[in-house]
């Protein structure tokens, strides 16, 4: 495998009803400078906004509330995570 920017590592991948995908980025630091590289990957998944999500620990649910607005991305933080799980089965 070539090194380049489109190399890409998801955190967790699961299929929730044994066919729709889900996957979690997990951040524990900052992000944000990420979001671009998350947007193509979830573009070239063909995923829609629900099933990527980055679950950040530091995140508030105010901010994570705006960062989804913002972006084509769901934003959670371990307390709101499961939430967004039950909104994609």
């Amino acid at each position: 495998m070539f090194a380049n920017e489109d190399l890409h590592e998801i955190d967790v991948m699961a299929l929730v009803d044994g066919q729709t995908p889900i996957y979690i980025e997990c951040k524990t630091g900052e992000f944000r400078r990420d979001i671009d590289k998350f947007l193509r990957l979830k573009k070239r998944l063909n995923l829609n906004r629900s099933q990527f999500i980055v679950c950040a620990s530091d995140l508030t649910e105010e901010l994570a509330i705006g960062l989804t607005a913002m972006h084509d991305l769901t934003f959670a933080n371990h307390s709101t995570l499961p939430a967004k799980l039950q909104a994609v089965i």
